[in-house]
């Protein structure tokens, strides 16, 4: 068992850690809203931001699992905790854990779903070019012919 010093000092980390996945989900929520709405410029310039969620968040989990090792937590889940904490702590485990749980599932979710919506938009584009799989301009052969993707008569860009 956990004394209440480390008790209180995991419980913040653990505040910080949920903190930083929900955030990450507002962003993705954020992410998917610009998705729908084509906007390509934000999308390209909200990169860096992403790649540094989720850095930080390989961060944070590669300092919990240190953290949890120092403390004799090594391999716990958050459902275990309870039992290697000091009494009163059942409560903001469970707090913490069901805050864990959902941004887990939300991020998830958006991230399944953003990927569905760019498929889909892929595929409309890929119709309205007249291609049977979007290829991306400029697959071309030596003869500057499409290498991937047969267009019919009214290919777009079709040979050059």
């Amino acid at each position: 068992m956990i004394n209440e010093r480390t008790a209180d000092f995991l419980i913040a980390f653990l505040d910080k850690y949920n903190c930083h996945f929900e955030d990450f989900a507002d962003f993705l929520e954020k992410k998917q809203n610009k998705i729908l709405l084509d906007d390509l410029k934000w999308l390209e310039e909200a990169l860096v931001e992403e790649q540094s969620f989720i850095m930080k968040g390989n961060s944070l989990e590669e300092k919990r699992l240190e953290l949890f090792e120092q403390a004799g937590l090594k391999g716990k889940r958050f459902s275990e905790l309870p039992e290697c904490f000091p009494e009163g702590y059942e409560g903001v485990l469970r707090v913490n854990s069901e805050r864990l749980n959902k941004s887990v599932a939300r991020i998830k979710k958006l991230t399944e779903t953003a990927a569905d919506i760019v498929e889909r938009k892929l595929k409309v584009q890929a119709k309205l070019l007249g291609v049977s799989e979007f290829t991306g301009i400029g697959a071309y052969s030596e003869n500057a012919q499409i290498i991937k993707g047969k267009g019919g008569d009214n290919d777009i860009i079709g040979s050059v």
